[in-house]
């Protein structure tokens, strides 16, 4: 829980309502509250972390059932019946006034704020006013950070579970995802797996073309041969035929010795060709006769034919069609490799796979940069889902690398992540939608309830009232959501 987030409200609170006493207790289950943040002269340590039960108050527990601001108690004849809500770590005298504000978000009950005075009568109705603006703005806090800490502990539980399916695969691919999109691609590859055809894997770079590559070996009859990558785009012309065929010695300058060729090494196993289309076009000749004949020659054979025993996959980023059209990739070739074709979808159309996949970076990262005690935020989660993601997975883990560095292995947050996202497009830093720049000068807290309030602008179209407005995205009234946009300097942008 972020209690300084919290206990900026309260001293924001405190210039406006004199009180000895104020406390933001959140929801623990359905008959508890717990403190998370107090301030006020009569705050001690003890009230951090106390709990609160509500069948012990049952005024207490009239105003959770409410929605507003109510006086507990105002009177010189406190109900001995009915402890303080503080009484097991405060002594205070019956004269005094108890108030307590219910926050909610949406109806749903999160937390509530308490106000005691040492005094009779302490609130006029104006500071009860002040005080449910105080409480709206501690509600939207309050769930933001219990939304955030919820989703911390799911993520925590899928690491394990990726866990054991690295372990499980370690031979092989680790497939993360759970969407729609992401099952379809799985469950072709798994039944394409047990046959002999050709696949065409196509998709934006960093997709995860190659894990599928890698999958549907796993799941082949021939998992126990070996899986071969070759790289075409990084293939020099004047040696491809030499990387993919082999060659003999003295086949050309340099050549002082027999080399075996990507075929000869995936014997029996796989040959995995990725970004096909970048394949020069003498060895798309060769390699369509490799399909089409199931033999080839080493450079330099003098005509000794070998027989290829792979399994062919190949992969590209490329509209293979429009390369063929421009003369760049032979059509026959495409006719063969097609035979069974695999897209898979950019990560923007797997929203909801990207906390899964968060979870199995920061697995591995923890690992690999020696970072036991490294996890990653609700909030940082929040603002992974809203990236666009031209680069896709692969992007996204090195965005989690570099996020883990400035975390120093702790706690990714959304500080640590060097993007600015609103509404699935990539911001400038420091802006937050559109038309609507955040304002400068900013402390932390309202930063933060400006940029939610731009965001729901930006939902809502700009729009304030009404059904779908960002009053009711925020869970607050128009007038409260005018006088905040006020007070922090926000503008709405002119359609």
């Amino acid at each position: 829980m972020d209690v300084a987030a919290l206990d900026q409200i309260l001293e924001a609170l405190e210039r406006v309502v004199e009180a000895d006493l104020m406390v933001i207790l959140a929801v623990e289950d359905a008959n508890t509250l717990r403190a998370c943040a107090a301030r006020g002269r009569l705050a001690t340590p003890a009230i951090d972390g106390l709990l609160v039960r509500l069948d012990e108050r049952p005024a207490l527990a009239r105003v959770v059932r409410g929605s507003s601001a109510r006086i507990i108690h105002d009177d010189e004849t406190h109900d001995v019946h009915e402890p303080d809500t503080y009484a097991d770590v405060l002594s205070l005298p019956d004269s005094h006034t108890c108030l307590a504000a219910p926050l909610r978000v949406e109806g749903q009950l999160v937390g509530v704020l308490t106000l005691d005075a040492m005094a009779c009568h302490a609130f006029s109705e104006q500071q009860l006013r002040a005080i449910g603006g105080f409480a709206e703005l501690a509600a939207r806090v309050l769930y933001e950070q219990q939304r955030a800490e919820r989703i911390a502990r799911e993520l925590d539980a899928v690491v394990s579970v990726v866990g054991e399916l690295r372990e499980t695969g370690a031979a092989g691919a680790v497939l993360v995802g759970r969407s729609s999109a992401w099952r379809a691609v799985v469950e072709r590859a798994r039944l394409v797996a047990p046959t002999p055809a050709a696949v065409l894997i196509t998709g934006e770079t960093g997709t995860g073309k190659e894990q599928i590559a890698r999958a549907i070996h796993q799941w082949s009859p021939r998992v126990g041969g070996p899986f071969v990558a070759l790289n075409c785009s990084a293939l020099v012309p004047e040696l491809a035929l030499s990387e993919m065929f082999g060659h003999e010695k003295g086949a050309f300058t340099g050549a002082d010795r027999r080399r075996l060729g990507r075929f000869e090494l995936a014997a029996g196993g796989t040959l995995f060709l990725d970004e096909v289309a970048d394949l020069p076009p003498v060895a798309q000749a060769q390699l369509l006769r490799v399909v089409q004949e199931r033999t080839f020659e080493r450079v330099g054979g003098a005509g000794a034919v070998l027989r290829s025993d792979v399994r062919l996959l190949a992969a590209t980023h490329k509209h293979l069609p429009a390369e063929i059209a421009a003369g760049r990739f032979r059509a026959d070739l495409y006719y063969r490799l097609n035979t069974f074709p695999i897209e898979v979808p950019p990560l923007r159309e797997r929203v909801g796979d990207v906390a899964l996949l968060v979870a199995h970076f920061v697995g591995r990262l923890r690992e690999e940069l020696d970072m036991p005690r490294l996890r990653v935020s609700g909030g940082a989660v929040r603002v992974l889902e809203r990236q666009p993601w031209p680069g896709n997975v692969r992007e996204l883990r090195n965005a989690l690398e570099r996020a883990a560095i400035l975390a120093g292995g702790r706690t990714i947050k959304p500080e640590h992540l060097d993007i600015g996202v609103v509404g699935g497009a990539c911001m400038p830093a420091g802006r937050a939608g559109g038309d609507l720049p955040l304002p400068a000068g900013l402390r932390r807290l309202d930063a933060a309830v400006a940029r939610e309030i731009l965001l729901a602008l930006q939902e809502a179209g700009g729009r304030i009232a009404g059904a779908g407005g960002a009053a009711e995205l925020l869970g607050v009234k128009p007038t409260t959501l005018h006088s905040m946009m006020k007070r922090l300097g926000i503008r709405r942008a002119r359609r």
